[in-house]
């Protein structure tokens, strides 16, 4: 009796099924106006239809690259301490017998770290405003409280 081995065509139908929705994703997603464009409802631009960063002048520019390599430079160690206050909680939590108050201790730890990468974030949001004229001001505004009301959301690009 002559056997078939399904094992390699079942992998390449799995692969094939994996690949084909993956096309499907890409194409749905680019036809309602989030693809890699950036565009569409939540894509950065006012209601003009022009973004912000469009009208920037050389100088602004450069203002505003120095602005983001300072809140960079700002964020870094508060987010490198959070990811090991994270691991500490996560060692804590997982041992036979959890300290509580050792475990509160540090969610407090990070919520205050997490209060202090916000303070940087709204920091640099309200200095990259004032490099700004008043027109350019009025399409940022307006990103920033769309933004705030939906959320960055997921394949959305962050400006």
């Amino acid at each position: 009796m002559n056997t078939f081995n399904l094992k390699p065509y079942g992998l390449l139908l799995i692969l094939g099924t994996l690949i084909g929705s993956l096309g499907l994703t890409t194409t749905a997603l680019a036809d309602h106006g989030r693809g890699m464009q950036g565009g569409g409802m939540y894509g950065g631009k006012g209601m003009s239809g022009m973004c912000w960063k469009e009208t920037l002048t050389d100088e602004q520019r450069a203002k505003l690259a120095k602005l983001k390599l300072d809140y960079m430079k700002a964020k870094a160690p508060i987010k490198a301490k959070m990811k090991a206050v994270k691991v500490d909680l996560a060692i804590l939590v997982t041992t036979n017998k959890p300290d509580t108050n050792a475990i509160n201790k540090k969610v407090d730890e990070l919520t205050k770290l997490k209060n202090d990468k916000m303070k940087e974030k709204y920091k640099y949001i309200a200095a990259k405003r004032k490099v700004l004229t008043a027109e350019q001001q009025v399409l940022f505004d307006t990103r920033v409280i769309k933004k705030a009301m939906h959320g960055k959301g997921k394949g959305r690009h962050r400006h």
